[in-house]
């Protein structure tokens, strides 16, 4: 499974994301609405499981449409929640990308109820025993380490 923390923007996207099975971790910034869906559709082209982990948003209707379609999960956040789980105030684009990640593999990310454009729910139970080596990581990334 593909596991992606999204900082949505009206313009672009800036994502963290993991693939569960081999644990590589990447980042990057996908344009609106090109880039980001030639992303998507690449990953269901490819017969991926993805759930991506976004804060709400008024502006994200096509992208809810496009995960839906692709038969994604869209988990979405309370963004209020999700900045009170920051330990540091100061933020960017990459750093909201991250903290959404490592809540998503911690089982922290607090889900606004009833929201989802995914037709399928699938627990976050098989990733339980991944979040210490991926926050590790995404720690990593953060600092400017890069393996």
């Amino acid at each position: 499974m593909i596991i992606i923390g999204a900082d949505y923007h009206p313009a672009f996207q800036q994502i963290a994301f993991v693939d569960t099975e081999t644990g590589e971790l990447q980042e990057r910034r996908l344009e609106h609405p090109d880039g980001a869906e030639k992303f998507y559709r690449d990953l269901a082209a490819q017969g991926k499981k993805v759930r991506v982990g976004m804060e709400a948003s008024g502006h994200a209707r096509w992208f809810e449409r496009l995960l839906a379609e692709l038969n994604f999960e869209l988990w979405i956040g309370d963004a209020a929640e999700i900045a009170r789980k920051r330990e540091r105030k100061q933020k960017t684009d990459r750093q909201d990308a991250q903290h959404i990640l490592r809540l998503l593999l911690k089982d922290d990310f607090p889900q606004v109820s009833g929201m989802t454009a995914s037709p399928v729910s699938r627990p976050p139970i098989q990733i339980k025993t991944l979040p210490d080596r991926y926050t590790r990581r995404i720690e990593q990334l953060a600092k400017g380490h890069r393996d």
